[in-house]
């Protein structure tokens, strides 16, 4: 199993969990120091400090499952462009990529300068600060990497030998309903789960993400108490 930018291992410890070998690959120094330390107990599991585009530290064909969340959506097209091409030949003949990444591209320049220009001004007025949020007039966009849309990861997949085989396509924040993520699943072409690709666009993810947390209280607790 493969994490590609795992931060200070909020995933990782459950990716762990369920790898017979794990490797996480960070650009960020800091973020691979903390998951040595945190989890040094995993003997299955390595960190690796990386250039930001590049899976060298991977052995080719080796890699069951990838996985990116809530770390890639900050880059640009050029990086997301890297890590597929990387992944076409890390992934084995039947892996699984699960890549979360921006589509803010979907949106015109416009509503993102409008959005970046209001944001500074705005938080001297806290008041208008959270009308402006709750009108989505700023703060919708979430810092997300505008150069990147799904049809484009579609295309550079397509163009890295890899087979996109599902998009969900959501929003993000708790006020927004513009849908500014994209989780991608790709596969190689003659995977067992080579299919066309189902897109489905989600304006309700946040809603859904929100109820799950709750329910999924009920069932911590009844871990603790086993």
């Amino acid at each position: 199993m493969l994490e590609i930018a795992p931060g200070h291992g909020r995933w990782s410890s459950y990716l762990i969990n369920c790898a017979d070998e794990y490797i996480g690959v960070d650009l960020n120094s800091e973020c691979i120091f903390a998951c040595q330390s945190r989890f040094a107990e995993a003997r299955h599991a390595t960190f690796v400090v990386n250039d930001g585009k590049s899976l060298a530290a991977v052995a080719d064909g080796s890699i069951n499952f990838a996985f990116s969340f809530d770390s890639l959506v900050h880059v640009e097209i050029d990086v997301i462009e890297a890590y597929l091409m990387e992944l076409s030949r890390k992934l084995s003949p039947d892996g699984i990529a699960f890549i979360h990444h921006s589509n803010l591209g979907e949106y015109n320049d416009i509503l993102l300068s409008v959005s970046r220009r209001l944001r500074g001004p705005a938080r001297k007025w806290p008041l208008a600060y959270k009308a402006l949020v709750r009108l989505q007039l700023i703060s919708w966009e979430h810092w997300r990497a505008p150069s990147v849309t799904s049809s484009k990861v579609v295309e550079l997949g397509t163009k890295a030998g890899l087979v996109c085989v599902g998009q969900e396509i959501v929003n993000w924040g708790r006020h927004n309903r513009r849908l500014v993520d994209c989780f991608s699943v790709l596969t190689r072409p003659g995977s067992r789960w080579v299919r066309p690709n189902v897109v489905v666009r989600n304006p309700d993810f946040m809603n859904e993400a929100t109820s799950a947390n709750v329910i999924s209280n009920i069932y911590t607790s009844l871990r603790v108490r086993g």
